[in-house]
């Protein structure tokens, strides 16, 4: 087995990295605030060439699939430390635009060159009020009127609302109970009935909003369907490209954390000699950096193993996604508390990118969720019902 990187992938690499780089002095100011100058932010992901990374060329795409997709944005990641610049990689080649590769050529044509050209870009509308973890249990309803779905309901902590357009939304078609019922459309703001509101103030993750989607009597062409009923496990295939880009999300901020700890600790003397010269701050940072490589290769093997070079398998990116959602806010918070006192101030980075560490844990999929995954796949003979 080949660990190494090819030249195309070490070059993507090395892009990420610089343009990543290029943010990490606006990443405090963002989360401050809350507010990140999204269009800017975009506009210099597009001239580092990273847009369209894993799309097929056919629609504009660089014909990468899974494997480049996690190269760049766990470099974006780990150099940024901040979450936004790969949110315009997420946009224009994540599991949004990957969803409607699994679509008829209709949707696939009406929307998917401008999604990749970035000149539109696609947020996952899936999460209700009442339905997180409860997928199979969303009310938001499609019923077909004709050459149209009119779609009613909420949806809730969609990423990018307030500034990305297209929406590949979850929905039950004709109230047909259970995951039979539920597929997807492309549902753009701009359509009647559609409303955006902000959405809740997050403690991490911030600087665009995490918003809800508030659907009355929407008015959806036939043409925006990405899978209808029966189709939801084909369906889930593409959202698995949600769950390596956490994985991206937890190799890069952990390794985001280690480098904090690791310069702060060899810059920072106590009893009259470097901190990292004690036992305890080494051996700390070693078990860190075996926890970060245990990550990479759980996630790189999801990647590398991916159907089609594009849709991770479920098993391989399960296990990756809940182990680095399990070691991640540890290793910020080691990372936090090497740096003694001055962790807690917003006067050092950590603080920032333990906080963004906390509010992921449960992004695409809460832990216990992903045991339950993990355990079905160990006893496929047993059934392990979400109640």
């Amino acid at each position: 087995m080949d660990f190494q990187l090819n030249r195309d992938q070490l070059d993507l690499q090395n892009r990420a990295e610089a343009v990543g780089a290029s943010f990490r002095g606006e990443a405090r100011e963002w989360d401050e605030s809350d507010n990140a100058p999204y269009n800017d932010i975009f506009e210099r992901i597009r001239a580092a060439d990273l847009l369209g990374i894993a799309m097929p060329t056919e629609y504009g795409g660089q014909g990468g699939g899974a494997i480049e997709y996690l190269v760049v944005v766990e470099a974006l990641f780990r150099n940024a430390q901040s979450w936004l610049p790969s949110e315009p990689v997420f946009c224009t080649s994540g599991p949004g635009p990957s969803m409607l590769l699994l679509g008829d050529a209709a949707v696939k044509e009406k929307y998917l060159h401008d999604i990749v050209a970035g000149r539109r870009a696609c947020n996952i509308a899936l999460t209700e009020p009442d339905a997180g973890s409860a997928l199979t249990h969303l009310t938001t309803t499609a019923v077909r009127d004709g050459h149209y779905f009119v779609l009613n309901g909420t949806k809730s902590y969609v990423t990018g609302s307030n500034v990305n357009d297209l929406n590949a939304t979850f929905v039950r078609f004709d109230d047909i109970p259970g995951a039979k019922g539920i597929g997807a459309v492309v549902v753009d703001t701009a359509m009647d009935g559609v409303t955006v509101q902000r959405g809740p103030t997050f403690i991490g993750d911030r600087g665009i909003a995490h918003g809800n989607l508030i659907l009355e009597d929407v008015r959806v062409p036939a043409e925006n369907l990405i899978v209808g009923p029966g189709q939801f496990a084909r369906l889930m295939t593409a959202f698995n490209l949600e769950r390596l880009h956490n994985c991206g999300f937890w190799l890069g901020f952990s390794q985001a954390a280690y480098d904090e700890a690791s310069t702060y600790v060899q810059q920072r003397e106590a009893f009259g000699r470097p901190v990292v010269e004690f036992q305890a701050v080494y051996h700390t940072l070693a078990d860190m950096w075996v926890q970060i490589e245990a990550l990479r290769l759980l996630a790189y093997r999801a990647a590398a193993d991916a159907t089609d070079g594009r849709f991770p398998r479920l098993a391989e990116v399960t296990q990756a996604k809940l182990f680095g959602a399990t070691i991640g806010p540890q290793i910020s918070l080691k990372a936090l508390e090497l740096h003694g006192g001055y962790g807690v101030t917003t006067d050092f980075p950590i603080q920032r990118i333990h906080r963004d560490c906390v509010t992921n844990v449960v992004a695409g999929g809460a832990p216990a969720v992903m045991r339950n995954g993990v355990a079905a796949g160990l006893f496929p003979h047993r059934k392990f019902p979400q109640t």
